[in-house]
Order: C-alpha cells, then structure tokens, then sequence
C-alpha cells in the first residue's frame, strides 16, 4: 500500500513538473464587455495595456478578445487596462495576468467635455482637455460622416460656434470657405491654416480669370477624403494657435487622419449613392415677350429684337419655356470607400482607398470625381524608438461651367432670355451655329451672340481641371529617457494642377474664340523637431518643458498661355493666331523657434506658456525676426462643488499673440512686362515693346522694405460646467482681439511711379461670446437622447484705414462688398463699436459692409433733385437719419455718392444637433443652423429687373401698375418728404428709364435680408449584426443609412441661397450675381466590417 501511495505521489510530481513549462507558456487571454451606465454597448470602445502597448477595440455587442502572450508576462505580471472612447470618461482596472482567461467588465459614462482627451495643439505637443485654458473645439469623425459632405471644410458647417462655412455652389468639385471669428485682415482670404497629422497642407484656391466670372474654383482641402479623418481640432485664437506664430492669426484647422489599432485586421467597405437637386432657382414672368413698348400703348412692340422682356403681352396658346429650371437634372454621386487597418504590439497599419464620382446638377458634361489612396504605418523598434510614415495620393478631375458677371455665363444669358424663346436645339438645325435669343437665325460661326445659349455653355466652353497630389510625413519618436521624448516630422505636399479653358468661337466674351492652357505647382516642405521634458516633482506637482524647431518651404509656380482668335473647329494653343505666355513663381520660406512650459499644481491648477520666434522672407529688412507668446490658466473646481449639482467645474483666462506674413513681394519693389498706352495716341499708344521684344514698366504697388507681419493679440475667458453627473454641461467663452499693423496697399500720388504703396496702417478688432451646451435628456437600455447646442456672437471693427475712406473686397463698379473708415460725426445703422483716438470720438463698421450708391436719404447733408439740403428744408418734417427721401413727384432719387447701405455680417450664428437611439441598432440624428442677421447683395434680380424677365416684374409690364412707397411697393425701407402717401406709376419706364433696377439706379436696392434656419443633414441609421448571410461573405456588421444634406431653408432672402457667394473663397462676401445655385441631396449608405 504504501509502495503504491509513493508510486502515485511519483507520478503526480513528475507531472507537475513536465506540465509546469506548458503552462507557463499558455497565454493571457483577457475577455469582457464594456457598457453605458445604462447597459448598453459601447461599441469601438479601446482596451489597452500601455505598458505592454497591447489593445483592441470592442465590437458592436461592447464585446473584446485581448490577448498577451505568455513573454510578455514579467514580474508579477500586474498591469492597468483602460477601456476608453472620445465622449466617454475611461475606466482602468487593475490585473494580475496569469495563464488562461481572466474576464473584465468596464462601464464607461459619459464624458460631454471631453476631459480626458487629448487635444493636439501642434507638433509633438499635446495635452489633456482638462487641463486646456484655452477654447479648442473638436469634431469627430461620426460627425463628419452623418454631413455626408464630400468636401471636408463644408462637413464643418454648423459644427462649432464662431466656426463660418460657406460652400461657394452646388457645382461638382465647388470649394467651401472657412472663417473662424471674424475677419482681422484685408490680406488673403482670412481663412485658417490647415495641419494634417502634423504638417501643414495647401488649401489655396487659385483661378486663372476674374474672381466675378469664370467658375467655381475647387479649395485644396477638398482633396482630403473625409472618411479618411479620425478627429479634427479647431484652434481659434491667437492664444491657441500662437505656436504656429506668423501664420496662425486666423486659426488653425488640425485635422488627425485614422490609423491602425493593435488588434486583429478590420477590413471596412462603405459605398454612398446621392442624388443631388437644384434648391432653389430665380422666379421668372412667362407673360410677356421679347421688345419693348411704350407703356401708354402697351401692343405695339417697338423694338422686337431689344435684349429686354418688356414686349407685349404673349398671346393665348403661345409655348412658353422655363428659363430658370429648364438647364438643371438630378445629378448622381457615388461615394466608396475601403479600408484594411490592424496592428501587433510593435506595429499598426491603415491603409484606405477611395473614389468619388459626383455628376452635375446642369445639364452637359459637367462632373467631378476624385480617387485617393492613404498608407499610415507604424513600427516600434525598440522600446525606445518607434518610427511612423504616412502618405495619401489625390487624383481629382473636375469639368466645370462658366457663371457670374460674365455674359458667358450659364446664369447670365438664361435668365434673361425671353419666355416665347426656346432655347433647344442650341444649334442652328440648318448650318450648325451657335443661336440664341440675341441671334435666333445665326448665319456665321463667329462674331458675339449677344448672350450665350446656356445650352451651348454647358456643352461647348470646355472648362477642365486635373490635379495630382501627394501629401504625408514621415517621423520618429525616440525615448532614450523615461522623462525626456524627442519628436522629429518631415512632411511635404505636392500638387500639380493643369487647367484647361476653350472659348470656341462665337463664345459672346471672345467672338473669335480664345484658349486658356495654365499649369499650377505647389511645393510645401516642413520639418518639425520638438523635445519634450517631463518630471513629477511629487504628488502635487508636475511639468514639462519643450524645445523645438520649424523650418517651411512654400511654393507656388504658374505656367499660363492665352490663345486668341482660334482656327474654326480647333481647341490647341497651336491654332491660335495670337499667344501670350504669362509665368509667376513665388516661394515664402519660414524659420521659426518655439518653446513650452506647463506646470500642474494639485490636480487642479494648470498653467501654460509657449514662445514662437519667427522669421521669414517676406518680413522687412528692419526687423528680421518676430516673437509670438502666449500663457494659459485653468483652474479645476470640482472638488470644492462636490456637495452641489455640478460634478465639474472649470474656470480659465488665455492671452496670445498671433501674426500673419507680409504678401510675397510686399517688402520689394518688383517690375512687369506690359504694354502702355496713353488713350491719345491709340491705336498705337505709348508702348514698351521695342522690335518684338517686351519692356518692363515697375509694378503699380511700391514695396516696403519695413514691413511687418501684422500682429493678432488676443485674449479669452470662460468657464466650463458640468451637471448632473456629466448629464448637462455648459461652456462660456468671451474673447476680444485686436490686429494691428494691418498691411495695406495705401493710394499714393501717380507722379511718385506708383499707384499705391504697402504700409503697417490698418487696425482692427474682433470681440465676441461663444456659448454651448450638452444634454443627456434620456439614457436607458431601450432609449437614448442627447440635445447639443451652440450659440455664438462675434462683433468686427475698423479702427484705423490710414487715411483711406473705403478698400474694396469684392463686387463691381458702385456695388462693392468693403472696409470702410471710421466716421466721427455719428453712428449710423451699421456702425459698430465706438472709440476714442486722439481726444476723438469714432464710429467703426465691421469689416465687409455692402459699400454702394444709394437713394438719397436724410442724414447725410444730400441736395435733392429739386435742388435743396433736405435736412434744411423746413418744410420736411417727421424725418429721422437713413429715411429714404421722396420728390415732389412721389418717387425716390439718386444719389451717386457710395455709402454703407448693409453688412454681409451675422448678428449671430447657432446650432442644434439631436441624437436619439433606439436599442442597439437604430439611430436618428439631425442638425439644424441658423444664422441671424447679415445682408447679401441680390445683383441678380437688380438685373432681371432691367431685362424685365424677373417675377417680380410681371405686374409692371404694359401699361404698368400704380403703387406707393413704403406702403404697397418697396416696403423695406422708412421714407420721408414731400412725396409721402402719393400714389405713382410703376411700368417699364420706371425700371429701364428711371432709377428701379441696379443698372439704372442704385445698387443698394437689392440688399436684402440672408438670415437662415437650414435643416443641414438628417441621418436615419440602423446596424445590423452577425447575420448568417453576412458571415457567409466574411462580414460581421452592416451598417444602413438614409442621409439628407440641405433639405430645407427658412429665408427671407430670395435670391439662390442666402449663403451664395460669387467670389467663392475670398475675403470679400455677400455677393450674388447670376451664381450657379446650391443643391439639397438624398443619400443611401452602407457600411460593411469585419
């Protein structure tokens, strides 16, 4: 018995210590769930290990499956595991890994402030949000996606306060503009840099004709696809985005791109299908014809071939043609998109591929498509070293239509055209010619149409563009201590864009037919050196300390040929009879050296300071080197409200300077070729060419060798809140800024050889308040709604011109969108701050009022027709400052002279998303945004009411009808005078003889109201999951969605669209004339993953 006892106990020892090695290898397999407070799943959530740099994501059950191999188990193998998720506060757990499977559940409750994340605020520089003095805004890439925009900057409408999107048309490829807090320059286009994954990018957009004409322009931004993006921060002010010191005065757009997590592949396949609609087009009258008449003998068409539409009534039975919707079709976008991401513990790897292609709303060839293809990898070397690449390709192509202030524009010569007039066939059906309303019967190939058919436009101007882009990084992170980190990045982004324009001949702007052939390179080299150190002092101190260097090449060539006078049938530079090359080559290159200090005190007080030193070669000679500083505090007061509703608390101040560069070129005086002529001696003039060979004459802008980078100083406020367990949170933000050293190109006298001269003149400022709000209204297993809010003001100023009274931003002769001087004799309607300058009381305007003639109106010392000061005349009475005066006659007059007559600026902006879940699988979101105030100039109906095709015409046709001023008829202003309550007649003299359209009378009569309420996307969701036909094809989860973009504006303005604007993605806004409109669209999505 006892042999036996002692041959087991053998047995079982020899087993232990054979089985012992094996299970020591067996691995660590950690495996759980992670929820809502409310137990619902949290899908995508990270788990990770970040001592062993181990994680994986939760599938759409909050599901997860970590592994770590039995190697990396050292010591006594206890480690923290963290769940976490942008939106959520993380949870970590303590573990003890040891072989087998260990089971850990994690509840993640909701984080609306974003805590804990980590804002990136420049290149090798981050931080907690909590600690953060400054407003930083974030957009995730689920709100990117639920906008369904295929341009990233338009995906920001409506997404942060103070944020400003414009999308120039509803073209294919058509560029949006971003504007954060204003405007405070009158150089560029005041819209933010853009940094992608740590590397500044190009989001010009450069044309090759008039800003008024030609089409609309693509910004490089666009080139990013947006499902390409993981999060994007907002940096506003000058004391966020000081650290990128000459070129941050307007903010920084910091877009991160998506990445592999460590973790088994993920493979992802999405595929979009839009179908876009015109939103709205310009009434027309179908009542009446081509001609004119004399309104007392309204049948008699006295000039039947006239380019108006004041002709007879149109007999009974005649075809009529809708002008304004006839050129317009549902225009298809299909969106896909495909993705392999994954990753171990040493290496992660995304790799993306794309393609879009986007059909035009206008009927013809004209369509946008954009490929792309991303490579972002990752590979840790050793412990200490870790070595990242990142690369994205572009291939955009864009066919697009001519519009605008341009009588070959598609708008233009549509919406004058007669109703009795059908505009198809476009080709004279007997020889083949261009016809159109101007010339019906067309018997030659050349000479002007008067204006185009705008079948003919969208089918025969060839307007094309390609782009070539390649952009990325390549960068290490080096830890040769556990203090100090070293960051090093080399970016580059590269664009080749080739553009092509044909005018065949009998094009009404170039008769004899003219070619445009333009190659435009960009070049942007960056690189990027930081050293971080960092030190715990004790348990209630800690800081860190960071050194680094920039160094910026930007570079921009244009190769440009203009053809005149083309061979028949022919569209190559060869056949042109006359060629004018154009070449332009700019570089502007940056040096700039930063530093940053934080220091947390107590976990509850958190102080930054940073210092950028800059130089560049387009400062001056006088002061080569510039510095930008900036100082954050936040204070965290949660612990001292424990007791009250508020479970967070945070008060913070910011100060910051930020600059902006010098135009290229401004600090010298540069000459051109070109040809002089004195208007006396034409045709031959005063030239500089001298047997064949061009001269140079200097520019018209006489340089600066002093000039400065204009200087931002800005300063901020606020307080951030949260309630009710984080179910309500709140924000406050008050800034002020002012920039000063404006540059301005000042008028100079002609004898000096030039026209005007680069001068550190202007001032301006900015103040505003930026609210928001998150509520958490319903959350449980079976429901869940979130309500987000934001509201914010921002409130421009022109403290200082220079002596200049008025800098024009955009527009035409009369009608301008401008910078006016302050006034010191009073405010009027549109003054906007009040200030003191040398003992002097001024009145400033925002910076882009409407700048236009006017009706004369008192206030402004005017001499009436009748030939008195009506705010003498004693005999008016009842009058207050801006009233329109009205005649003896009973009708408004002329006044030439330009004043302020609006202001494209909103009184203020807001947004409301709603997100409601149902279950698991379904989810419902939209967004509503709203803009207050501001005024948009609507050229176009000022024309059509000279042509007389406009709607609103139709009942002053013939024998016209009798109205009354500011009571039945031009109500949206106050009047005064003689004429008050005197009933006159509107007809067609009115509109084509007197003062009632804007090429007769003043433009200002067009300024109309652009506030709106716009219904910016809806999103119906519902995901499904492991389904049998869907593993079968190697899938676990399908996501559906219905998506509409723009469904619906509540206007006052009746224009296209309220946020048309002609000039696309310039300074200038708040302009419409013969724009090509905007679109709504309809969009089926969905999603597969494995």
């Amino acid at each position: 018995m006892r042999s036996r006892l002692l041959q087991l106990s053998l047995c079982a020892v020899a087993i232990v210590i054979v089985c012992s090695p094996a299970s020591a290898q067996e691995p660590t397999t950690l495996t759980g769930s992670v929820l809502s407070p409310a137990g619902v799943p949290v899908e995508a959530a990270t788990i990770f290990i970040e001592s062993l740099n181990l994680g994986v994501l939760s599938n759409a059950q909050g599901r997860f499956l970590l592994i770590v191999p039995a190697s990396r188990r050292v010591g006594d193998a206890r480690v923290e595991v963290r769940a976490s998720q942008i939106g959520r506060a993380s949870q970590a757990q303590t573990v003890t890994l040891q072989p087998g499977t260990q089971v850990i559940d994690f509840v993640l409750a909701d984080d609306p402030l974003l805590l804990e994340a980590i804002v990136v605020t420049g290149v090798g520089l981050d931080i907690e949000r909590q600690k953060l003095g400054v407003t930083i805004n974030s957009v995730t890439s689920a709100e990117i996606n639920l906008s369904n925009e295929v341009n990233l900057v338009s995906a920001l409408a409506g997404k942060a306060p103070n944020v400003e999107v414009t999308s120039s048309s509803g073209d294919p490829g058509a560029g949006s503009y971003i504007r954060i807090r204003g405007a405070n320059s009158l150089i560029g286009s005041n819209q933010p840099l853009f940094v992608v994954d740590g590397v500044p990018i190009d989001n010009s957009t450069n044309g090759i004709e008039s800003t008024t004409a030609g089409t609309a322009l693509t910004n490089r931004a666009a080139d990013i696809n947006p499902n390409d993006i993981e999060s994007i921060e907002i940096l506003k002010g000058a004391a966020a985005a000081a650290i990128y010191g000459s070129r941050a005065a307007n903010g920084v757009v910091m877009v991160t791109t998506k990445r592999g997590r460590p973790g088994t592949n993920t493979i992802q396949y999405r595929n979009s299908f839009s179908w876009n609609t015109v939103s709205e087009t310009v009434p027309l009258q179908r009542a009446f014809g081509q001609g004119l008449v004399n309104p007392a003998n309204p049948t008699v068409n006295l000039s039947p071939n006239s380019s108006a539409t004041w002709g007879p009534a149109l007999a009974a039975g005649t075809p009529t043609y809708d002008h304004a919707e006839e050129i317009y079709q549902t225009g298809l976008v299909n969106d896909q998109f495909l993705t392999w991401s994954g990753g171990s513990e040493s290496t992660d790897y995304y790799l993306s591929l794309g393609r879009l292609a986007q059909e035009g709303t206008i009927i013809g060839p004209q369509q946008y498509t954009r490929t792309t293809v991303r490579l972002r990898a990752g590979h840790s070397f050793r412990d200490d070293l870790r070595v990242t690449g990142n690369i994205a390709y572009t291939d955009g192509q864009g066919d697009f239509v001519q519009q605008g202030s341009n009588i070959s524009g598609i708008q233009l010569g549509g919406l004058r055209t007669p109703p009795e007039f059908n505009n198809l066939p476009y080709l004279d059906a007997s020889n083949g010619f261009h016809r159109s309303y101007r010339l019906k019967t067309p018997t030659s190939a050349t000479g002007t149409r008067g204006y185009d058919n705008p079948f003919w436009i969208a089918n025969e101007i060839t307007n094309t563009a390609q782009v070539s882009r390649t952009f990325g990084n390549v960068g290490a992170q080096y830890t040769p201590f556990e203090w100090l980190e070293v960051n090093y990045t080399l970016g580059v982004d590269y664009s080749a864009d080739e553009r092509r324009t044909v005018f065949p001949k009998s094009s009404s702007d170039f008769p004899n037919g003219r070619l445009i052939r333009a190659d435009l390179v960009n070049l942007q080299l960056d690189h990027n050196l930081v050293a971080t150190a960092s030190r715990t002092f004790n348990e209630n101190i800690e800081g860190s300390f960071s050194l680094g260097q920039n160094l910026n090449h930007a570079e921009y060539r244009r190769y440009q040929v203009n053809g005149s006078t083309l061979i028949l049938g022919t569209d190559q530079l060869d056949f042109a009879v006359d060629r004018v090359p154009d070449e332009y080559t700019e570089t502007v290159r940056t040096d700039g050296y930063f530093g940053q200090a934080t220091l947390d005190l107590y976990e509850q007080l958190f102080f930054t300071g940073a210092l950028r030193y800059d130089g560049s070669n387009t400062f001056g000679q006088g002061d080569a080197r510039f510095a930008y500083p900036k100082f954050s505090a936040a204070w965290d007061l949660t612990r001292y409200v424990e007791s009250t509703p508020l479970s967070f608390a945070k008060a913070r101040f910011a100060f910051g300077i930020a600059g902006k560069q010098p135009p290229i070129f401004s600090n010298v005086s540069s000459f051109v070729t070109g040809t002089i002529t004195d208007g006396w001696l034409a045709p031959n003039g005063l030239e500089t060419i001298y047997a064949g060979y061009d001269g140079v004459v200097s520019a018209g802008t006489l340089g600066n060798e002093d000039i400065t980078p204009e200087r931002t100083r800005e300063w901020e406020t606020g307080v951030d809140l949260a309630f009710l367990d984080n179910r309500l949170s709140l924000g406050f933000t008050y800034y002020n800024a002012l920039t000063t050293d404006a540059i301005l190109a000042v008028s100079t006298a002609p004898s000096t050889g030039f026209f005007s001269a680069y001068k550190n003149a202007g001032e301006f400022s900015n103040s505003g308040i930026e609210l928001s709000a998150t509520a958490n209204i319903i959350e449980s297993e079976m429901i869940g709604w979130d309500l987000n809010a934001q509201w914010a003001r921002n409130q421009s100023c022109t403290r200082e011109l220079a002596g200049s009274e008025e800098f024009s931003l955009t527009g035409f002769t009369g009608s301008t969108n401008s910078v006016v001087a302050p006034r010191t004799d009073r405010p009027d309607a549109y003054t906007a701050c009040e200030f003191t300058k040398n003992g002097v009381t001024n009145y400033g305007y925002p910076l882009g009022v409407h700048y236009m003639d006017d009706f004369i109106r008192f206030g402004n010392g005017s001499l009436s027709d009748e030939g008195y000061d009506i705010d003498k005349k004693t005999t008016i009475t009842g009058w207050n400052n801006g009233d329109v005066y009205l005649g003896d006659d009973g009708y408004p007059q002329y006044d030439p002279q330009s004043r302020v007559v609006g202001d494209a600026n909103p009184d203020w902006t807001a947004s409301f998303r709603n997100n409601i879940r149902i279950g698991d699988n379904l989810r419902i979101s939209a967004l509503l945004d709203v803009k207050s105030g501001g005024q948009t100039w609507n050229g176009t109906k000022g024309a059509l009411y000279f042509f007389g095709t406009h709607a609103d015409t139709e009942a002053y046709h013939g024998a016209g009808a009798t109205r009354t001023f500011g009571q039945d008829y031009y109500t949206q202003f106050s009047y005064a005078g003689p004429g008050m309550n005197m009933a006159v007649p509107i007809n067609q003299t009115w509109f084509r003889s007197n003062i009632g359209s804007t090429f007769t009378g003043p433009a200002s009569q067009v300024i109309e109201k652009s506030g709106f309420v716009k219904l910016r996307d809806v999103s119906i969701a519902y995901t499904l999951r492991n389904q049998d036909w869907m593993s079968r094809i190697g899938f676990s989860t399908l996501d559906l969605q219905l998506v509409g973009r723009n469904l619906m504006t509540w206007t006052d303005y009746t224009g296209i669209d309220p946020e048309s604007n002609l000039n696309g993605q310039t300074l200038g806004r708040g302009i419409d004339y013969f724009n090509n409109p905007q679109t709504r669209s309809w969009a089926v999505n969905f999603t597969l993953t494995r």
